[in-house]
């Protein structure tokens, strides 16, 4: 009995971890696509966080991007499960003349 609640907790932790790696792909593949239409230029992706809301469970994702080249910002996404609930990006600062 004990080997059996062993595999089960393995097999549980598996799928818990193939899952959340399978979304911080998607993440990463909708995120360069985004940056291309933006006509911006993707640095870097990374989960920041999870949380509750409305009974699902939300994950946070930061993003560096450029958008001249020079400057990096950084903005935030919002999934859950493999659907991009929202996307926030600060107000983008120009280079004086």
């Amino acid at each position: 009995m004990t080997e059996l609640l062993a595999i089960l907790a393995l097999v549980i932790f598996g799928a818990g971890y193939w899952q959340v790696r399978r979304q911080s792909e998607f993440a990463r593949l909708w995120l360069t696509r985004y940056c291309k239409q933006q006509d911006f230029q993707l640095l870097s992706v990374y989960r920041y966080r999870y949380q509750w809301q409305n009974r699902r469970l939300v994950a946070c994702f930061h993003f560096e991007f450029s958008h001249d080249g020079l400057q990096q910002d950084e903005g935030k996404a919002w999934l859950a499960g493999q659907t991009v609930l929202k996307v926030w990006l600060p107000v983008l600062r120009e280079l004086g003349a």
